[in-house]
């Protein structure tokens, strides 16, 4: 088994003290064992709490304020850029050319780019912003965009915003001589929930949405009339709520949902081939506070991203019956928050 042989990860890291990150840490995993090794790191650079690797190069940013720096950078094999983000704490990112989109935690907004043939981000063309506000005094004064993603199917950019309860679906035009966001559809989630990521099956007719604060998986159902709450249920039974539910993912059969609770150290486990979502088993995550983690393009394995214990822990997965088995493998890196794997 060669290392060329090896699956390859990107880890997003916090860099401010107290952890001695340095930014964008590099990890491999051996397919025969899940065995973990980490390389030299790939990028320098400060909080890159989420990351996008593409053909044409890795999307990151730095989640401070936009007085301390807030920037989206691109770096590819040709050319390093970065470029002022006009929000605050940027925490999740993505693309579809010729857009890419930047959810701003701190500010609210959302703040939309145009990218070049080469996939490099020009200018921002728009902040997108919807005012609102929460029951939790604590968490939702404000709004505060947590996640966006560009649906594969329909011109449409989903907005999660933990701070309103809502989940915003924006229209926009193909034309990218005339980019134009509008909001189509505000859904009102469970008042309190905090709602903070979602996944779309393939048909995107049904998304999966993770709930911080109450720790609840929400379905939400497209019909012609629009989308709609449909199910709702605990992501662990009977257990207290800590408010940190953080991840999701669904493999790509879709017949199992994952989703990490940070204050459990759990990754809880879903079949979603039924009507409704069938809770299965809660796993340990293999540290502390899984801020994030990822299932193998190949779907055998599942890392987690432990950002208080500041290591990454490796799992087999059966594909099959979903279910996950600790490898007993894992390596160090400090405040991990975000995995992507790349292709090598």
């Amino acid at each position: 088994m060669t290392a060329n042989s090896h699956l390859h990860f990107y880890v997003g890291t916090y860099t401010d003290a107290p952890s001695n990150s340095s930014g964008i840490a590099h990890i491999t995993l051996n397919p025969e064992t899940g065995e973990l090794t980490r390389l030299d790191d790939a990028i320098t650079l400060r909080n890159p709490s989420y990351l996008a690797a593409t053909k044409q190069g890795v999307y990151a940013f730095s989640e401070v304020a936009r007085e301390e720096g807030a920037a989206l950078n691109f770096i590819s094999s040709a050319t390093s850029q970065a470029l002022p983000i006009a929000g605050d704490y940027p925490c999740h990112l993505d693309i579809k050319a010729p857009y890419l989109a930047v959810a701003n935690y701190g500010s609210g907004n959302v703040s939309v780019y145009q990218l070049d043939g080469n996939g490099g981000p020009l200018d921002a063309i728009g902040e997108l912003y919807v005012e609102g506000s929460g029951p939790n005094k604590d968490r939702q004064l404000s709004p505060h965009a947590h996640q966006v993603t560009f649906l594969k199917s329909s011109n449409h950019l989903a907005i999660v915003d933990l701070g309103t309860d809502s989940v915003h679906f924006f229209g926009y035009s193909s034309d990218a001589d005339k980019p134009a966001f509008a909001l189509d559809q505000s859904i009102a989630m469970p008042a309190g929930s905090g709602p903070r990521h979602l996944v779309f099956n393939q048909s995107e007719t049904t998304a999966y949405v993770v709930c911080e604060l109450s720790e609840t998986l929400v379905v939400l159902t497209n019909s012609k009339t629009g989308w709609q709450v449909t199910h709702q249920c605990d992501l662990l039974a009977e257990t207290p709520n800590g408010e940190a539910a953080s991840a999701i993912r669904l493999s790509t059969d879709e017949k199992y949902l994952y989703v990490s609770c940070r204050a459990q150290n759990k990754i809880s486990h879903f079949n979603v081939s039924g009507e409704v979502p069938r809770r299965l088993a809660a796993y340990d995550c293999g540290g502390a506070f899984p801020r994030d983690f990822i299932i193998s393009a190949d779907g055998k394995w599942l890392l987690t991203a432990n950002q208080h214990s500041n290591n990454i822990a490796s799992f087999h997965r059966n594909s099959e019956t979903g279910e996950l088995a600790p490898t007993g493998y894992q390596c160090n890196v400090d405040a991990p928050v975000c995995l992507v794997e790349i292709a090598k």
